[in-house]
């Protein structure tokens, strides 16, 4: 067999593998959104059947066979930069998931799922005692499976390098240290500022068919094509998809149209990044997106960087009013500005505003850090998360539906996780200071509605490349330094020293 025939052979075992994970994506969107309640058990038979069937393809060993022979081929060299990548890729995952055990992969998928409904029943009983054993053991099936993968590593470090390759506990607790140096005083200027905010008027009553008709409108806004994705309901906001079919989610309350307008905006940003990945890389190892990280930048550059800023709300606003009527045809773009970039300390992650939603992430990394190398215990869970909030934010949790059961994350086996949230503030701003050097016109842009010049920069820099380099090269093929948070610091204190005039 030649090399391009061996070459080909694989990429073709991978492109089952990969439709396998579109199918688990679709099964995934259907159990968060309409799904039936009574569906929970035989759904978790269908995840752990497909998550074992795609565990068996991705370590089957003609794969292991055909990677040593494509690699020690005297020919291998004459493969392109994209074949090379490729290899690597599926390499590093044939390599992972050869230690697992597929028995351990279906276990996980079934409890998974299990831990998930079951934190559904008891965020809305406020019970964490119903939630505890189920998160006790897809935590104690987690470390076992980073111990197949990794015994030489600490779980947490084997877990956070699935999500940001790379990446260790030590690096990130240096990026997070450099942040709440420049973050802690930056919250404390802002919330002893004399100019304060009305909030009040983001509270009006908004009907939910009229915020549905916004969520439309920031769709088309920001490029997200309806024609390969739809925007749906559920308990907590998430994207799910690849190229031709991303799918966002939101949650509409009436008297906060704040929340779902941003989730939406949020999960567009992810939703662009999926289905502008480079089409020449469809069903291939390459063409899957860098990291979550990285994904997290292009969320918080829609949300934030761009939603959030006066220049798009000058633009944006009559657009809004003529939308939502009477609701807000009084409010001025400088109240509202002000209102949704609001600085104060919460208790809620996905609500927090831009500054003080880092020292969120950093608990939560801090939190299952000691998890899962046992300095605490899941019991110990609510008391250490309670007292992280009152010493970083300063705010009081009343029951742990807002404490320690306001993510999902944890319940769906994803430690490690939370550290791209805030690496994604980082990847952002970075990329931003980059941008301004090529769009110099960037504030022109948004005022006037022209997201297109911006959105394609981004496109081209970040959703291309899809996965042909990982984090740290890529930001540093994307902004010419290794990563920085001053850039994100530097952001905050200019943007809202104007909003708060200190």
């Amino acid at each position: 067999m030649s090399l391009k025939e061996s070459y080909n052979k694989l990429t073709s075992l991978i492109e089952e593998t990969l439709l396998i994970g579109t199918i688990q994506n679709i099964l995934n969107w259907d159990f968060e959104t309409y799904m039936p309640p009574k569906g929970v058990e035989q759904r978790a038979k269908q995840f752990a059947y497909l998550a074992k069937v795609a565990h068996e393809k991705t370590t089957d060993p003609i794969i292991g066979n055909l990677l040593k022979t494509i690699m020690e081929h005297p020919e291998y060299r004459t493969l392109t930069d994209i074949e090379k990548r490729n290899l690597y890729l599926i390499k590093r995952e044939y390599d992972k998931e050869t230690r697992v055990p597929s028995e351990l992969v279906a276990e996980i998928a079934a409890q998974s799922a299990k831990t998930i409904q079951v934190w559904k029943e008891a965020k809305k009983e406020k019970n964490y005692l119903l939630y505890k054993p189920e998160l006790n053991k897809i935590l104690a099936l987690t470390k076992k499976r980073a111990h197949y993968i990794n015994p030489n590593l600490e779980p947490f470090d084997v877990l956070l390098d699935e999500f940001e390759p790379g990446m260790t506990s030590d690096i990130i607790t240096k990026l997070f240290n450099e942040l709440k140096a420049g973050l802690i005083p930056l919250i404390e200027k802002c919330i002893t500022s004399s100019n304060q905010p009305d909030i009040s008027l983001l509270k009006r009553n908004c009907p939910i068919e009229i915020q549905k008709r916004l969520s439309t409108s920031i769709a088309s806004i920001v490029n997200y094509d309806l024609e390969r994705g739809s925007i749906d309901e559920t308990e907590h906001p998430f994207t799910t998809g690849y190229y031709d079919d991303v799918r966002i989610t939101t949650h509409y309350y009436e008297n906060d149209f704040v929340d779902s307008f941003y989730s939406v905006m949020h999960e567009a940003g992810h939703a662009l990044y999926e289905q502008n990945l480079n089409r020449d890389f469809l069903y291939t190892s390459v063409g899957n997106y860098c990291s979550l990280g990285i994904h997290e930048s292009q969320s918080r550059f829609i949300e934030n960087i761009l939603g959030r800023s006066p220049e798009f709300w000058e633009y944006y606003l009559p657009i809004f009013k003529k939308i939502t009527g009477e609701i807000f045809s009084d409010v001025k773009t400088h109240s509202l500005v002000h209102a949704l970039n609001r600085v104060i300390p919460s208790k809620i992650r996905v609500t927090a505003d831009e500054v003080t939603y880092c020292l969120h992430i950093i608990i939560r990394f801090e939190i299952e850090r000691d998890l899962l190398t046992g300095k605490i215990s899941v019991d110990e869970l609510p008391s250490v998360w309670n007292r992280k909030y009152k010493d970083y934010l300063g705010v009081d949790i009343e029951d742990n539906t807002e404490g320690v059961m306001q993510d999902t994350h944890w319940a769906g086996g994803a430690f490690g996780y939370f550290p791209t949230y805030a690496l994604g503030n980082i990847y952002n701003a970075q990329m931003l200071n980059a941008m301004l050097k090529d769009l110099s016109n960037f504030k022109e842009l948004i005022k006037t509605g022209q997201l297109s010049p911006i959105i394609n920069w981004m496109i081209e820099k970040v959703h291309k490349p899809a996965n042909m380099y990982d984090p740290p090269e890529l930001m540093k093929r994307i902004t010419g330094e290794e990563i920085n948070p001053k850039y994100f610091i530097q952001y905050l204190e200019k943007k809202y020293s104007k909003i708060y005039g200190f």
